[in-house]
């Protein structure tokens, strides 16, 4: 289990040819459903079947890779999950407060020691990370442990209980020849539960078509920006353990450099605040690039100015 901070929009890193999926496991009724681009997941009990036949990204682009829950299935949907998430998070209020959930003893006449779901259709080459929440308010302890299986197999534990801010993280599992990854949730090695609870609520899955390097991805979890799209103003924050070199630019869409930011150092809790109002260049409403570079790790973001 690992306390991260998640950046606060849609990172598109072309260095790295990321697309990011998000998927919500819950009730699937009007109030919990997480709109936009984000794929819902409902229903898990052990008498149905739970599919969607083409993942969008979070550009709400079809991804041509499926998602089941089949062979390994849930008890049924978790409703006391956390409304208020760190702001922090991928992951919105209707994502967090409800779940999938398991149980090793029989909890309503059944009993689901493990739950999963399948993803086809992938690509052999490419590599998948996983960012995975769940949430139940609880003083007992009721870890998951999230296993993935592709050509490789690797795993991360998540205590549900209480939790409003930490993840489990899995990086770079690529599928098997056949283009599959299955994903297995089952109680943890330190959850107490008498029923053997296990909970997952929402799942962030970033494909790159490169390992997502360690520091990358600690740049990735570092950074936030607010609000985006753009009206009048953004704020960028990065919290940074140590001194370094910090440069941020932002570019067209063509990729001419329209102005720099800030070149200089940072360290601790860094903030920098755009306006529009303090430019001498007259923006116009559409796409363009924000490129931050912390020593020798960078990040390019689309940003949209209304």
């Amino acid at each position: 289990m690992k306390k991260i901070t998640h950046i606060l929009f849609f990172i598109t890193c072309f260095s790295y040819a990321q697309t990011y999926v998000y998927i919500d496991f819950g009730r699937g009724t009007d109030d919990d459903i997480t709109s936009g681009n984000w794929n819902n997941a409902a229903s898990p009990a052990s008498q149905s079947t739970v599919t969607i036949a083409n993942l969008i990204d979070s550009n709400g682009t079809s991804t041509g890779f499926s998602f089941a829950v089949q062979d390994d299935l849930f008890n049924n949907v978790n409703t006391g999950g956390t409304k208020s998430p760190d702001s922090n998070l991928p992951f919105p209020s209707t994502a967090t407060r409800d779940s999938f959930f398991g149980s090793t003893s029989s909890f309503g006449g059944i009993t689901e020691p493990t739950g999963g779901f399948k993803l086809t259709g992938l690509n052999p080459s490419h590599y998948y990370s996983f960012s995975v929440f769940a949430s139940r308010s609880a003083s007992d302890n009721r870890e998951a442990r999230y296993t993935v299986v592709g050509s490789t197999t690797k795993s991360d534990d998540l205590n549900a209980s209480d939790n409003t801010s930490n993840t489990a993280t899995i990086n770079n599992i690529q599928p098997n020849a056949s283009g599959v990854i299955t994903f297995t949730a089952e109680p943890g090695p330190n959850n107490d539960n008498s029923f053997g609870f296990y909970y997952l609520g929402a799942v962030e899955i970033v494909t790159t078509s490169s390992p997502l390097s360690t520091e990358n991805f600690k740049l990735k979890h570092m950074l936030g920006l607010y609000p985006n799209p753009v009206d009048d103003f953004f704020e960028i924050k990065l919290t940074l353990k140590e001194k370094s070199k910090l440069k941020i630019n932002l570019y067209d869409i063509t990729g001419r450099l329209i102005t720099n930011l800030f070149d200089g150092d940072a360290s601790g809790d860094f903030k920098y605040i755009w306006k529009k109002t303090n430019s001498n260049f007259n923006y116009k409403s559409g796409l363009y690039l924000l490129n931050i570079k912390v020593d020798n790790n960078e990040q390019t973001t689309k940003l949209i100015l209304k």
